[in-house]
């Protein structure tokens, strides 16, 4: 079972599959590791990284027919991995930023439109009532809890017999 998410638009072509140490229902995890070490040709301290738990990047940037047939290959042996479009370099990013003429503001620039505050009207609100009280205080004063009457219960009829 191949998981797919989507970090980008739709007309990027490349993907990513990523590996965690997920494992298929009805499988245990020394039999995958084993399966995945023989069909990928590991050795034992690659095969117990890959299944670390940590999000792993098998291979980057390759096509949609090659990422599903990595996923196929780890699904046989009872492995689990995910294909993501691939996230393009941040270089590529500022190449095309810089075609479409975006560019980045220094650090600390305000980038919102400056709305002068003194044209909304913000409602006052009074916090007089509002009091801190020692770690362990009840927070409910005796003036606002609500009074129970004790009821009696007739338990003569029980025994510990």
């Amino acid at each position: 079972m191949v998981q797919e998410e989507s970090y980008s638009s739709a007309g990027d072509t490349l993907f990513d599959v990523l590996f965690r140490g997920d494992i298929l229902p009805g499988n245990t995890i020394d039999d995958v590791k084993a399966r995945v070490a023989e069909g990928f040709k590991l050795d034992e301290s690659a095969a117990n990284q890959l299944f670390s738990g940590t999000v792993m990047s098998l291979k980057r940037n390759v096509d949609r027919v090659t990422a599903e047939r990595i996923c196929q290959r780890l699904s046989n042996v009872g492995a689990q991995a995910n294909i993501v479009q691939s996230l393009p370099l941040q270089s590529d990013m500022k190449k095309q930023g810089a075609e479409k003429g975006f560019t980045l503001a220094p650090i600390g620039t305000d980038v919102l439109d400056r709305v002068d505050d003194a044209e909304e009207d913000h409602p006052v609100v009074s916090l007089d009532h509002i009091a801190l009280q020692p770690i362990g205080s009840d927070i409910v004063d005796q003036s606002e809890r609500e009074k129970i009457d004790p009821r009696e219960v007739d338990t003569s009829h029980l025994s510990l017999e």
